[in-house]
């Protein structure tokens, strides 16, 4: 589909997840340390990462790595090692604690580009295993072993990236009913979302649509918070209207300030918005480190105006959902309403479905919109 793959180009302006340990997922939740637990490794893990979001310099950066599944491997004579224990590393602090009720001959931990069952980074879309990597091996290990802080090897450390920063869509997915994506599915029924990257592949920056749980990153692009995230809002998008997405065209090249065409504003404009409500921005920042505001208003120069304009449609719902807009302070009723209503485009949601669900197309709302151009 012409609107999910796009060129890397600097003109073209083509984009690119709640503590999951309380959820019941289906992957193993951290195994506590207990009186019965005679072997543990604990430590924390962390990864460098280049920071495009700091701008072109992308300086390196360290960072835990919060809710990334682990494993214990271990043995306890000469046998080969086997998995003992699996779990997710903090929430907060990618601290993990990984024990099992003997001693052991020997131990080390797996560290999984993946977490719990929702979200994995893979190699190839044909090749369905996470990366991996492990920790350094401990032998005689009785009692509590603290491993301190193991690093992500720095050929993997852009996977793990992409596992962190979809954390910080997770939180904000405002289902109130279960642990997955959306509230279209009950907990035990989740979709996953599935990155697939490759450092020696450039080719990448689009969902993968109709192959609809594959997101497809090149080399460099997880230095883009912003870009991993607009990815994943269209699939969330796809996720919201039930496995539906709009038909979409006029869409190849788009432009952030250029006319498209409806459905491709709208699609586009949602995911430039899911990714700076995430991060708490106005901006889309490519991989380079380059950014983009999302500023403007009938004076600004050089943007064409209405809403065949993703970045006035983008504009558009991020400040409805912002802290003073009419919305209640977040995204979280249009969310709502995107599980019961299915927009072909930004006209559709706001003069249809947005009264359906009880949302203004009045006052603030409308001059919002007026205010970026678009007028019905």
């Amino acid at each position: 589909m012409q609107l999910i793959r796009r060129s890397a180009g600097r003109r073209l302006r083509a984009f690119g997840a709640v503590l999951i340990t309380t959820l019941g997922l289906t992957a193993a939740a951290a195994t506590p340390a207990t009186a019965a637990a005679n072997a543990c490794l604990t430590g924390t893990l962390a990864f460098d990462h280049y920071d495009a979001e700091a701008g072109t310099s992308k300086p390196l950066r360290t960072q835990v790595a919060r809710n990334a599944n682990w494993e214990l491997w271990g043995r306890t004579g000469s046998a080969r090692a086997t998995r003992l224990a699996a779990g997710i590393t903090g929430a907060s602090d990618g601290r993990f604690t990984a024990c099992h009720t003997a001693s052991l001959a020997e131990a080390f931990v797996r560290f999984r580009s993946s977490s719990t069952s929702m979200w994995r980074v893979v190699k190839a879309a044909n090749n369905t295993t996470d990366y991996t990597f492990d920790s350094a091996r401990r032998t005689n290990v009785s009692g509590s072993r603290d491993l301190g802080t193991v690093k992500v090897p720095s050929t993997l450390q852009r996977a793990w990236k992409v596992v962190d920063t979809l954390n910080v869509l997770y939180w904000k997915r405002a289902n109130p009913v279960s642990s997955c994506w959306t509230a279209r599915q009950p907990d035990g029924r989740c979709d996953r979302i599935t990155f697939v990257w490759d450092p020696k592949v450039a080719d990448g920056g689009y969902w993968d649509y109709p192959n609809t749980n594959y997101v497809f990153l090149g080399d460099t692009m997880p230095d883009s918070k912003h870009l991993i995230l607009h990815e994943a809002g269209h699939w969330l998008q796809w996720q919201l209207y039930g496995r539906d997405f709009p038909v979409v065209t006029g869409c190849n090249p788009h432009y952030i300030e250029k006319h498209s065409s409806e459905s491709c504003a709208w699609t586009e404009g949602f995911a430039d918005a899911v990714a700076a409500y995430a991060l708490g921005d106005y901006r889309y920042v490519y991989d380079d480190g380059s950014s983009y505001s999302f500023e403007n208003d009938a004076s600004t120069p050089g943007w064409d105006d209405g809403d065949t304009v993703q970045g006035r449609v983008g504009s558009s719902l991020l400040d409805l959902w912002a802290s003073d807009g009419p919305d209640g302070g977040n995204w979280n009723r249009t969310i709502a309403l995107m599980t019961r209503h299915f927009s072909q485009d930004f006209r559709e949601y706001f003069t249809v479905d947005r009264p359906a669900a009880g949302l203004s197309t009045t006052g603030a709302a409308e001059r919002i919109l007026a205010g970026h151009t678009i007028r019905y």
